[in-house]
């Protein structure tokens, strides 16, 4: 029987499709955060202040394209068809491309950025903030580990999207069958499916 809802990911083999950012093009892109009590707290603050500038290690890129920090970026025909079928959840912002090692034009891609919403993940997952580690004087709040995937998504929260994130784990794109079965159906490549149940455990 399918889930209700998955994870959206790239293929666990294909870390040499990574995209890497242009770090001189990115450079000052985050504010960092100093903590005056603690100097383990720095960290990068805030969402970016520029659009992705990447470079691609392959001159045929798939259909989604992953960094390697984890953002998603679609294909402009990719875009297209999302829009077609009205799938809900997201928005996109440019991103500037070249091939690492060849001057071919890069195609044309999007930044795949989350706007639905499907709660805080439940604390029956494992995941709680971890309230004795808080820092009030840089307002640093990790959280605690996922030991209970299966736990992790409170359906009574989800807004109904097609796409959406679980606070707090804002790098992870979850989506719904009908876009699983969209992306199998028209053999797009660079993504895979993953039950919530079979996220991997990252804590006791």
């Amino acid at each position: 029987m399918a889930s209700e809802f998955y994870h959206l990911d790239h293929p666990a083999n294909d870390h040499h499709r990574l995209a890497e950012w242009d770090h001189d093009a990115m450079e000052g892109d985050h504010k960092i955060v100093y903590c005056p009590v603690n100097p383990g707290h720095q960290r990068a603050g805030g969402p970016r202040l520029k659009d992705l500038n990447v470079t691609l290690p392959k001159p045929i890129p798939q259909d989604f394209v992953w960094t390697w920090y984890s953002e998603c970026l679609i294909q402009d025909h990719v875009l297209e068809m999302f829009r077609q079928e009205g799938f809900t959840g997201f928005d996109v912002k440019p991103v500037t491309a070249r091939f690492a090692k060849s001057g071919l034009a890069a195609p044309k891609l999007w930044e795949f950025v989350l706007t639905g919403w499907g709660g805080m993940a439940r604390p029956e997952s494992g995941i709680r903030l971890d309230e004795k580690k808080c820092c009030a004087a840089c307002d640093y709040r990790p959280y605690t580990s996922l030991s209970r995937p299966a736990e992790l998504i409170d359906k009574s929260q989800w807004d109904g999207s097609d796409f959406f994130m679980v606070w707090p784990m804002v790098r992870f794109i979850f989506t719904v069958d009908r876009v699983r079965k969209f992306i199998l159906s028209r053999k797009l490549t660079g993504a895979i499916f993953i039950r919530p149940e079979d996220l991997p455990v990252t804590g006791n």
